[in-house]
């Protein structure tokens, strides 16, 4: 229940502003505020639509009291100004401050920071200034004071909070982390809003010849009025030669230096539309000369120059904007483009450093910087992975350790005698590996495949087996005496078994398992029943089968199946026991793959866990006799890197020393063919939340590779990875964990 709060819990705010005709989006922005306020006093304007019944009926809802006011509109100083007296006389006891907003934004406030804390910190200042934008164009307004103190509104558009008379007010601020408001200008007066501000500054000129704020501020509504035109229309240009000589005429005016610098940035965005660099390029360089601490007018000339081939130039001034950036790295400026100092500076680099890179800066790295970026635009993001097949490391090619010749000869021999009578029709693929946490045996499963991807990158059915027929065969061998010394031969135990699965879905168009991933479980840690016991995730194809699969996956093409590897002795196979179809209440039924398994310590045992996805990250357990998974943890998308939205899992998870869980993610590049790039992925063992991971890379720098399992000697500090090239080659790699140490990038 919402209402008069506690003095104990901060102030009491009342919500202040003026409408008209905003229905369409009032709600939203009452939604978001509605558990700071106290009360309400909001002026409308000049309404035709319901605007004032839908807010006194949110109100109602939510038992906040207050009330509604109406003035014609004058001007917007004149009108937030009433708005103020009017909240001034509300009841003290429910208004001790006020909160400023328009009814077009949303205020979004850090999911741990309480109500209480939020209110508690106004009694330090009378006033408070609240970050505003979007993720990438964001600034300081004031939003919160304190009711009563003879504030006011001074301007008629584009107006500011003006302080009494003779005082000097210390502002306090909410973090941009903490508090901010979306400015998303969807409201219901913005149709003529152009037009609207230019009549109203020139008039404000009329009174106040020369002034600097109604000059900086007709000079953005001409620029704004001119884009909105179209810069290529007689009208559009007359708009864009009225926006560079007002800001002409702001620069001579003086003042404020972020005025006049954004002045001369975008008097230099007006010449370039105009196509006119050499003035552009002459502007922006004047507004470096007038405030050297802002880099964003030196990134348009990067941009420029990087989009003519002239490389050397781009980087002569990327160099002068990554010396601003790191110089001064706290941005309180006005009309900030974050993206500029975030990702943007980092995306030339990554295009023209390919041709120009003579400081060797790692572009690898500073490709990961940018799609690591939350708010990253669609569109660059897929133009850095297009590029990153230049950049990707090869690490089993630099950093792969040789293994034994016998080793190396017995893991290219799994399945080869077995399999012999299948081997023109199927080839050895992707090979999944872990250790039996009861034996101490290497557990090796090669995937045999009927299909081919060819040079181009697209698939091909084996002659023998029809086009229309996926069909995998997977055999699983042992060896002993494995361990990290690459040096030390291992010894086969056994002879090799192919997986023999339920049959009952092998008639559709995917025959057999694919993807198996193997798991070694041990819930008690080497005491009790089951301790080794042998455990799978695969991937089970359901298009075109005669069986009747139970829902939710009746109308699945593809789902996971989990189950148990069994061997029976006498009759010399291994079979897949106590398999289900794994289900997810929250999944995509159609189509489901790739969830992988991993241990989780708690109260002394091993819970079986599982990723199904990275972005967002979601985790929980897995019952094997129900074939339930269930939601244990989650974070949003919003708080994880972006390029994790594409992510995939390759492997299950490995115990690396007692802290930290690491995975094998991949995520494809689709251009004129498919490019795949792997990262390792690190969970805190604790509280399983992404620690860190490594840029992308590559096996050998194949177009199309993938790995299905890893396991670790904690002895030797190193990793014996399986992986496939072209789906056609079992391949394997040692390496040591420094390699990927050195490559970490914190979360």
């Amino acid at each position: 229940m919402n209402g008069p709060t506690a003095f104990g819990n901060g102030p009491t705010v009342c919500l202040n502003m003026i409408v008209k005709n905003e229905s369409a989006v009032i709600r939203r922005m009452l939604a978001s505020v509605v558990d700071l306020l106290d009360s309400y006093c909001i002026c409308d304007t000049g309404s035709t639509d319901d605007t004032m019944d839908v807010i006194r009926a949110f109100f109602e809802e939510h038992r906040v009291p207050g009330k509604i006011v109406q003035e014609p509109f004058r001007d917007f100083g004149y009108n937030r100004t009433f708005a103020l007296q009017r909240a001034a006389e509300m009841p003290s006891h429910v208004s001790e401050y006020v909160l400023l907003m328009d009814a077009d934004m949303v205020l979004w406030r850090r999911p741990d920071l309480s109500v209480a804390e939020v209110k508690s910190r106004l009694i330090r200042n009378r006033v408070f200034l609240v970050y505003q934008g979007t993720d990438t164009f964001q600034y300081k307004n004031v939003r919160f004071v304190k009711n009563r103190m003879g504030i006011t509104y001074w301007g008629v558009t584009h107006e500011y909070v003006k302080m009494p008379e003779g005082e000097d007010v210390p502002y306090g601020n909410y973090e941009n982390n903490e508090l901010f408001i979306r400015d998303i200008g969807d409201g219901g007066s913005k149709a003529d809003k152009f037009e609207r501000d230019i009549r109203l500054l020139k008039r404000g000129l009329e009174e106040l010849p020369d002034n600097d704020r109604y000059t900086f501020y007709l000079a953005n509504s001409y620029r704004d009025h001119a884009a909105a035109l179209g810069i290529g229309t007689p009208d559009g240009g007359a708009a864009h030669q009225l926006a560079i000589e007002t800001y002409q005429k702001r620069i001579t005016i003086g003042g404020w230096v972020e005025e006049v610098w954004q002045s001369y940035y975008s008097m230099g965005k007006c010449y370039c539309d105009l196509d006119d660099f050499p003035r552009a390029l002459h502007t922006w360089l004047e507004g470096y000369h007038a405030y050297p601490q802002r880099a964003e007018n030196l990134y348009e000339i990067v941009k420029h120059y990087r989009e003519k081939g002239q490389n050397s130039l781009a980087h002569v001034f990327w160099q002068m904007a990554d010396t601003v950036r790191r110089t001064y790295p706290h941005r309180d400026y006005l009309f900030t483009q974050t993206d500029v100092y975030d990702y943007k500076l980092d995306y030339e680099l990554s295009i023209f450093g390919y041709y120009c890179n003579p400081d060797k800066v790692n572009l690898s790295r500073v490709c990961m910087k940018v799609i690591q970026y939350r708010s990253l635009e669609g569109t660059i993001y897929h133009n850095v992975l297009s590029n990153y097949k230049f950049y990707a490391p090869a690490v089993a090619t630099k950093y792969g350790l040789p293994l034994h010749p016998r080793n190396a000869e017995a893991l290219a021999a799994v399945g080869r005698d077995l399999l012999a009578p299948f081997l023109g029709e199927y080839v050895p693929s992707t090979p999944s590996l872990c250790l039996d946490t009861k034996t101490g045996d290497l557990v090796v499963c090669v995937r045999y495949v009927n299909y081919r991807i060819n040079d181009a990158g697209g698939y091909e059915g084996y002659a023998g087996g029809g086009q229309d027929i996926i069909a995998t065969k997977n055999v699983v061998a042992r060896f002993a005496g494995v361990n990290g010394d690459y040096d030390r031969p291992w010894s086969k135990r056994g002879d090799d078994l192919e997986l023999h699965c339920d049959p009952t879905y092998n008639d559709g168009r995917y025959r057999g398992l694919e993807d198996v991933r193997l798991f070694s479980y041990d819930k008690y840690q080497g005491a009790g029943a089951g301790a080794g016991r042998l455990i799978y995730n695969a991937n089970r194809g359901l298009e075109q089968v005669s069986a009747s699969v139970p829902a939710p996956h009746d109308t699945a093409v593809m789902a996971v199946e989990h189950g148990w590897m069994v061997q029976d002795h006498a009759a010399g196979r291994l079979n897949c026991t106590n398999s289900k179809l794994l289900v997810y209440d929250r999944a995509h039924a159609s189509l489901e793959k790739n969830w992988v398994l991993f241990g989780a310590q708690v109260a002394g045992r091993i819970v079986l866990k599982c990723v199904y996805s990275w972005s967002p990250l979601v985790l929980g357990t897995v019952c094997p006799t129900a074939g339930k998974f269930t939601e244990t943890h989650r974070w949003e998308a919003s708080t994880l890197p972006y390029f994790l939205k594409d992510m995939r899992c390759s492997t299950n998870g490995v115990a690396v020393g007692k802290d930290e869980i690491w995975f094998i993610g991949h995520l494809v590049s689709y251009e004129e063919r498919r490019y795949y790039y792997h990262t390792v992925l690190v969970l805190d063992a604790a509280t399983l939340a992404l620690k860190k991971y490594t840029p992308l890379w590559t096996f050998e720098g194949a177009k199309v590779e993938y790995t299905l399992g890893m396991v670790y000697f904690s002895d030797y500090q190193r990793f014996l990875v399986g992986y496939s090239v072209l789906d056609r080659e079992s391949k394997y790699m040692m390496v040591s964990k420094h390699v990927f140490d050195d490559m970490m990038i914190l979360v």
